[in-house]
């Protein structure tokens, strides 16, 4: 239930953005590849799945903001533990060589990351702010509505604890309104 609740807050706020003079230029989906290190290297690596909004530009015709929601799982297989982890961003990316079809882009972005542990009992899950830094491209698909968007992100799960951190290559695929 507090997945539900934590997904609605952030649909909530997304909305809040979208009504005030920024409107949602694209929607989109991503999918990638997570590798735990630091104090978190004891857990596999996994799988991670999520959706981008694209925001538009904000101050400058060359940094869009871009929040998201995504998810993975660690585990842990030396004492079989599991935890899902939800990350809202706040991501503000920069195109640096201007805008076309293919925009390479550095940013950052604020992540709020709640841990669900995989058993049943609501006092252990957990919630830290974190920090992810990326770099990547953007790829128009000429012609059509669709571009394609390649990243690598250092995360910081935990900025209190910066020893718990995770390296992030995705693939995404937007819908452009």
């Amino acid at each position: 239930m507090k997945k539900l609740s934590l997904l609605f807050i952030a649909l909530c706020l997304f909305v809040g953005f979208s009504s005030s003079a920024v409107f949602a230029k694209a929607i989109g989906v991503k999918g990638g590849y997570t590798m735990p290190k630091d104090d978190l290297k004891d857990y596999d690596d996994a799988w991670a799945f999520g959706v981008y909004f694209d925001m538009g530009t904000f101050l400058i015709n060359s940094l869009d903001f871009r929040p998201s929601v995504d998810m993975f799982t660690l585990e842990n297989p030396d004492t079989n533990m599991a935890v899902d982890v939800w990350g809202i961003h706040f991501d503000w990316y920069w195109h640096f060589l201007d805008k076309g079809s293919i925009s390479p882009f550095l940013g950052f972005g604020p992540v709020l990351n709640y841990y669900d542990f995989d058993d049943d009992d609501t006092s252990d899950e957990d919630s830290d702010a974190g920090v992810d830094l990326f770099l990547g491209l953007d790829l128009k698909i000429g012609g059509t509505p669709l571009s394609l968007m390649i990243e690598g992100r250092y995360k910081f799960l935990d900025i209190a604890a910066r020893d718990e951190t995770a390296i992030q290559a995705n693939l995404g695929v937007a819908y452009n309104f």
